[in-house]
């Protein structure tokens, strides 16, 4: 089978991608700082008070990151490609494609730019991000923006949950969802470049992927 170099990623494509990925490496690490400090100081110290800081800008890039995304989706010149995101379509697809990344499958259906289980996951954690900032907002004691009372404009996130206790447990564990969804993404991107030798991985650096040729 024929293949042919396709620039598949744009420069826009990869700087909102390395802008979120950034962005979620400085949550996480900072996250674990602010539930249980591992360095000097504590809860009033100098390095907690930077923690906070990078915390939650971190977030605001986060969360600027994803709205940039939907735009393009909607509105790319370069690739509008909000309709391979439909639901039903992806979920047909989606044992066929498990199947293959489980090995119990040599192939499976090739998609236009994302297969079935990318196309239900991408979205599910975008929802995850909205629901981490905003349960973040409510456990924030400042001001968004300079000035948004966030815990009190953000209280009835608190309140919907059962509580300060509970939104805190919340926001902990969608982190970790992030964390488990970032490293099966990149297992399945070393995959694909490695079974396929379709240069998965690398387009992200450059925006070339060996794609069928189509003609």
């Amino acid at each position: 089978m024929e293949k042919e170099l396709k620039y598949e990623w744009n420069l826009s494509y990869r700087i909102e991608h390395w802008v979120r990925v950034l962005a979620i490496a400085v949550l996480v690490l900072t996250g674990f700082y602010i539930h249980s400090p591992f360095m000097g100081g504590g809860p009033e110290s100098y390095t907690m008070a930077w923690m906070n800081f990078f915390h939650t800008l971190s977030a605001y890039a986060l969360l600027l990151g994803l709205i940039v995304r939907i735009y393009m989706a909607f509105n790319s010149s370069f690739d509008r490609d909000w309709q391979d995101f439909g639901l039903i379509r992806n979920l047909k697809a989606a044992p066929e494609m498990l199947g293959y990344y489980l090995f119990l499958k040599s192939s499976y259906e090739r998609a236009r730019k994302y297969d079935a289980l990318q196309a239900i996951a991408y979205p599910f954690i975008g929802i995850v991000i909205i629901f981490q900032v905003m349960t973040g907002a409510a456990l924030y004691k400042g001001r968004l923006f300079g000035f948004i009372n966030s815990s009190e404009s953000f209280r009835w996130v608190s309140t919907m949950l059962g509580g300060e206790s509970y939104t805190r447990i919340w926001h902990y564990l969608a982190m970790w969802v992030v964390i488990i969804f970032a490293g099966v993404h990149i297992y399945f991107s070393l995959l694909r470049t490695v079974t396929f030798r379709d240069k998965t991985f690398t387009s992200m650096f450059n925006g070339y992927k060996l794609k069928r040729k189509t003609s």
